[in-house]
C-alpha cells in the first residue's frame, strides 16, 4: 500500500477530533496534526506533503490563508476550513497553483470523506498515466460513465483542468478524470503538447489560427486564452509548424 503524508492544521480540539475520526477510515493518508502556524511551518520544512487540511481562522496574527502560501507543491491537495463562507477567502487564494478545496464548519462528513477518496482515486490514476511514460505503446486509459476508453495521444486535441477534475478533449468526444494536468503534461511532452496557460495543454498540431491581437488560440471549436508569457513560444512553434 502507497501511503501519503496529510499535515493537519486545526487549533480547536473538538474539531481536531472530528478530522482524526474520519482520517481513520483512510490508513493510506498518514496525518501530523499541529495547532499553531509555527507548527505548521516546522512540518512543511520536514518532508514533502501530498494532501493540507487548515483551518483559517487561528489564534495567531496569521491565518490558514497566509500559510498555505508558503506550499510550493504544485501537485499537493489543500483541504481549507472555515466557519466562514468560501466567497470571504475566494480572492485570497484562488490564484494559488496546486488543488484547493473548502469546507464549511461543522465540518460535513461525508463531504470530508468524498474529498479524501477523490484525493485517493486521483493518486492512482495519476500513478497509472504516469506510468505509461515507459510503456511503448502510445495512449492512454480513460474512464467514461461505466467505460474504458483507448485513446491515442495524436487524436487529444485540448486538456482543461478546472479545481480537482481535468477534462481531455479530442475531436469526436471529452473525457473528465482526477489525473492532473501536471502529469499529462509529463506523459505527453513528447508528442507537440504546450501549456497554453497554466490551465490548458494543446496539442500544437490541431492549432487552427492564433488571434495574436486578443491572445487565443483556437482548437475545433474551441477558445484557449494564451497567457502572456507563452505568447511568442505559441507563435513560433506555429510558424516552425507551418514551414515544415
Amino acid at each position: 500500500m502507497r501511503y501519503y503524508n496529510c499535515l493537519v492544521l486545526e487549533d480547536t480540539l473538538s474539531d481536531q477530533l472530528a478530522i482524526e475520526m474520519v482520517l481513520e477510515q483512510f490508513p493510506e493518508i498518514y496525518p501530523t496534526y499541529v495547532k499553531t502556524p509555527k507548527g505548521f511551518l516546522q512540518e512543511l520544512s520536514k518532508q514533502k506533503y501530498h494532501i493540507f487540511i487548515v483551518d483559517i481562522m487561528l489564534q495567531d496574527s496569521l491565518t490558514g490563508i497566509d500559510l498555505i502560501h508558503s506550499i510550493t507543491n504544485t501537485s499537493a491537495w489543500v483541504i481549507i476550513s472555515s466557519s466562514m463562507d468560501s466567497k470571504d477567502y475566494y480572492e485570497q487564494y484562488k490564484s494559488l497553483n496546486f488543488n484547493k478545496f473548502f469546507i464549511k464548519k461543522p465540518i460535513d462528513e461525508f463531504i470530508f470523506k468524498t474529498n479524501l477518496e477523490s484525493f485517493l482515486f486521483n493518486q492512482k490514476e495519476e500513478t497509472a498515466a504516469v506510468s505509461t511514460t515507459i510503456s511503448p505503446e502510445n495512449y492512454v486509459i480513460l474512464k467514461q460513465g461505466n467505460y474504458l476508453y483507448k485513446v491515442f495521444y495524436t487524436d487529444i486535441i485540448l486538456i482543461e483542468t478546472t479545481d480537482h477534475a481535468t477534462t481531455v478533449y479530442t475531436d469526436k468526444t471529452k473525457y473528465t478524470t482526477y489525473t492532473s494536468l501536471k502529469a499529462f503534461e509529463e506523459l505527453l511532452k513528447e508528442y507537440y503538447f504546450e501549456k497554453a496557460n497554466r490551465n490548458s495543454l494543446v496539442n500544437m498540431n490541431a492549432v487552427r489560427r492564433i488571434n495574436i491581437k486578443e491572445s487565443y488560440i483556437e482548437i475545433d471549436k474551441h477558445q484557449v486564452q494564451i497567457s502572456r508569457s507563452n505568447k511568442q513560444l505559441f507563435i513560433d512553434k506555429y510558424i516552425d509548424k507551418a514551414v515544415q
